[in-house]
Order: structure tokens, then sequence, then C-alpha cells
């Protein structure tokens, strides 16, 4: 069987949707011998990009955002004339792309419906017509964890019975590790520089526990600006904390795992996930985790995490506390966080899409 994969989005800095993409196929390859994957992409100025990738892509110098919208009204042309005339195609995670083969779609989240507020008007209206076609065309549709299986079939009214959910796994380089560049103690947070990310509620708990606890701590903040951002970065002047934060922006691979194993803890307060990636990558790397207690990520944590009320900045900074001055339980939330990692490969998420396609 042949299976078309879209993993256009492998031009840019892999975020969360670019690490599901490059560990899915790059594992899919690994231990599936009996079906043939073939993954496609449409872009014409990043064209380059997907040459560094361990697996060969068909690039197709086409614009994205022209074929994007193209198909988002006109179902010609076809997937299997453009590409290698796949069985079955697991389509791009902005465009129902047309096809008369067997279709996937991954939904990740439904934060331009849920958050509207975070989002630019051209994304809202790309993926309310994504959704549209989804639930028209696609046979399965996959999803990263239960909570946002309950929100796909809340909000766009898709049967559960196509929806299938295939949790993340954590990339073996996610390990205790030494040699971190960051000098003395700091508290870390990975993942995009957006309002979503909850990091303004993060700054006044951060600002907290400086002027009541007198902590020595620097906030390192790791990831890219995203959208909004701008308010984030006036809250750090406003709170007076620019000689107390760390801003790396993107960091390649292969430094991540150093960065999060010398952080004395991990803060995720996000308002909302449709995985939480980051919270599992931390745990990994042997750092105890607070994260908020709302959306998917406690089905990520399990016990093995501190949770706090995202809405409320002290309770953000309580649980930080809670780590900070206890060896003790930095000790015991990092050995949870290690065997609760565990429990998530991307073999095992793998071999359910293989599952899923052969299915069909």
């Amino acid at each position: 069987m042949k299976i078309g994969i879209d993993v256009t989005s492998l031009s840019m800095p892999k975020t969360g949707i670019g690490q599901y993409q490059y560990n899915l196929l790059n594992t899919l390859l690994k231990i599936d011998k009996k079906n043939e994957y073939h993954p496609y992409a449409f872009n014409l100025r990043d064209n380059t990009k997907y040459h560094d990738l361990d697996f060969k892509v068909r690039a197709h110098k086409i614009p994205q955002r022209m074929i994007t919208a193209w198909w988002l009204n006109v179902r010609y042309p076809r997937l299997e004339q453009l590409t290698d005339n796949c069985d079955i195609y697991q389509i791009s995670e902005i465009c129902q792309q047309p096809t008369k083969r067997k279709t996937v779609a991954f939904i990740h989240d439904l934060t331009t419906l849920l958050y509207p507020e975070y989002h630019l008007f051209k994304n809202k209206f790309l993926y309310k017509h994504r959704f549209k076609n989804i639930k028209r065309h696609a046979d399965v549709v996959l999803t990263n964890s239960l909570h946002t299986k309950c929100d796909i079939i809340e909000r766009l009214g898709i049967d559960a019975n196509r929806i299938h959910v295939t949790p993340f796994g954590v990339e073996d380089r996610f390990k205790p590790t030494e040699g971190t560049p960051i000098e003395g103690r700091y508290i870390c947070y990975l993942g995009t520089i957006e309002p979503r990310k909850n990091l303004v509620n993060l700054m006044r708990a951060f600002k907290r526990l400086k002027d009541e606890e007198s902590i020595p701590h620097k906030l390192v903040l790791i990831g890219k600006d995203g959208w909004f951002y701008e308010g984030i970065y006036e809250e750090i002047q406003r709170l007076h904390l620019e000689n107390d934060i760390v801003r790396l922006g993107f960091v390649n691979d292969a430094e991540l795992p150093a960065l999060l194993s010398g952080a004395e803890l991990f803060v995720y307060p996000s308002f909302y996930e449709g995985f939480g990636l980051p919270v599992l990558e931390a745990m990994a790397c042997g750092t105890p985790v607070v994260t908020s207690r709302c959306s998917s990520l406690p089905e990520v944590g399990g016990d093995a995490v501190k949770y706090c009320n995202p809405n409320l900045y002290k309770s953000i900074a309580e649980k930080m506390f809670e780590f900070i001055r206890s060896q003790p339980e930095r000790d015991r939330y990092a050995a949870l966080g290690l065997e609760r990692a565990k429990k998530f490969t991307w073999e095992a998420c793998a071999r359910k899409h293989i599952e899923i396609y052969e299915s069909l």
C-alpha cells in the first residue's frame, strides 16, 4: 500500500506540528516494511529545506498559500494527479486536499474556534473552512488527546467513530543531560511566545516570587515569537524584569535537552493545548513540571506534575515555589516524570497510524 503524507510544514522550524510529522515519518519508515511512504510538500520559497531531512520529500514548487486558497474552494487538481498516485493520503494540517483516495486528517487542536482572540483573521477563516471540508470529506480524523477528541465532537459535529486518538511520543534525545549553557539557577519555559500560552500571568507569578520570596532564579524563555507577542514583552518591561528574563528565541534540537535538564523546574501555564509536547519533553529530561489543570495537559502529566490554575498568577507562583523551596520535592517529581514519560513513544504512535491506514 502506498501512503502519501503532506510534510509542507517541515520547511519551517519544528514546533508541535513539525515535530509530529518528522517523528511520525521517521518511525514509520523504520518499523513498517510492508507499506510504502511518500512524503510530499507544496512550497516555492523554502523548497531546499526538505533536503536536510532524514527522508526524501517530493517538493512541488507551488506556493502553499496559493494552492491552499484554491483547494478550499475548488476540488481540483486531485492529489493523485500531482503526487505518486497513492492509495491513502494523510492530508495537510491546513487544508483538506482533494482526492478520490481514502484520506486521514489530523486535527491538533481547535484554538481558532475556542480562543479566536488569540488568532489572526486569516487563520480563523482558513481553519473554519478546513474543518468544514474535513467533516465533509475525510474518512478518518486523528487527534492527539481524548480532550481534543471531545472538542471535535462537540464543536465540529464529527461522529465519534470517525475520530481516533494517537498520543504523541518523546524522542530518545530528551533525557537527563549535563552541560547547560545557562549559569546559575533558572526556571524554564518552552513554547511559542504568544498570549494563549499565558505568559503574562507567568511573568506576574515570577515577579511575585522575586519580590516576596527573593528567589535568585532567572526565567529562561525558549521559543519563537508568535501572534500578538508584543504585550508579553511590554509586561516584562512594566514589571521591570528585563534583567531577570533570558530570551533565547528558537533553539535547535541538539541544545534543548541540556537546557531543559539544567532547569530547576519547568513551567507551562497554557490556557489550552491539544497535547502539550513540551511538558512531556521536560519530564523525559528529569525536570519537575508545573502546568495548567485544563484541556489535554492532565492526560500528559498524570500524577507526575504539579497543577496550577492558569487564570490566577498567585496559583502559578505557589506551585513554582513548592519546587523551589524543596529539593526532596523536586527529586520526587523528577523521578515521577521520568517514569511517566516512558509511557509515550513515537513507535506506539506510529503503530496506531499503521493500524488505521490498513483499516482503510
